[in-house]
């Protein structure tokens, strides 16, 4: 299969949710996570970009796109436990496993729930600073969120909904009750993380990839830097030029340092 052939999806059952699956190319496998509120076709820019030279599989977080979420619970700890059986499903011999944003911190949250499980880690776009009391305030005001934790979904659309609101329609096919329960649940999924600690990131010996942009708008150099000092076998990228949402978008240069990373391990 070649990078411009449309892989057929299909719904596989993992942990008690049907998630939408999508495998293009052939080769070194590799498990592709996408950020937060949005759907696998985000990532169909970097896929395109990796297909012609590894096996390259996306899906749906659970809830997001056309995947299930019975439970109606997000948690980082469940999607990297999802990545997990999901690998196993696909009988897949230690992929590579990665995304930006959220899907950069389920990699590293499955470099620590299941070691040994990845030959290599991809974690884009995320920082240290998930479950500080900064990041929960950061939050907070990102979602409009109240004091009894719920979204004011007119004020949220009015702020930062006026650039992801396009985004966040197309990723989730089921109208406007779907991106607005998406969005609820990713606010309660992000305001009761307690994110990673150095002393747990040192337990992964796992080669990791960590990348950002120099004008990513939630995460400074300097905490990219921490992260990295933070893995034991860890590889430093920062895209200059680059924002938060630019990889999405626009992943050459992330397809390409990503794709000299997993050539090298």
């Amino acid at each position: 299969m070649t990078a411009s052939q449309i892989a057929a999806g299909r719904t596989i059952e993992i942990n008690g949710a049907s998630l939408y699956v999508e495998e293009h190319g052939e080769g070194t496998p590799v498990v592709v996570a996408h950020g937060g509120l949005g759907s696998s076709m985000l990532m169909g820019g970097l896929v395109r970009l990796l297909a012609d030279r590894f096996r390259v599989i996306t899906f749906d977080t659970r809830g997001h796109g056309k995947s299930t979420n019975p439970s109606g619970l997000l948690r980082y700890e469940q999607i990297a436990d999802d990545i997990a059986a999901l690998s196993e499903a696909l009988k897949l011999d230690r992929p590579f496993v990665g995304g930006w944003s959220d899907g950069g911190e389920f990699a590293l949250q499955l470099g620590i729930r299941h070691p040994g499980l990845a030959r290599g880690l991809i974690a884009g776009g995320t920082s240290l600073e998930l479950g500080t009391e900064k990041a929960r305030a950061d939050m907070r005001t990102f979602f409009q969120v109240d004091s009894k934790g719920r979204v004011d979904f007119d004020a949220f659309a009015a702020t930062i909904g006026q650039q992801l609101l396009p985004m966040m329609r197309a990723a989730h096919p089921n109208g406007e009750d779907h991106w607005k329960t998406i969005v609820q649940q990713s606010s309660e999924m992000w305001l009761i993380y307690d994110g990673l600690t150095p002393d747990q990131l040192k337990k992964i010996d796992t080669p990791v990839l960590v990348i950002a942009g120099d004008r990513d708008q939630f995460i400074p150099v300097e905490e990219l830097t921490r992260l990295y000092r933070s893995l034991p076998a860890a590889e430093l990228a920062i895209l200059p030029g680059t924002d938060h949402f630019r990889p999405m978008g626009d992943p050459a240069s992330f397809a390409e340092l990503t794709a000299d990373f997993m050539s090298r391990h």
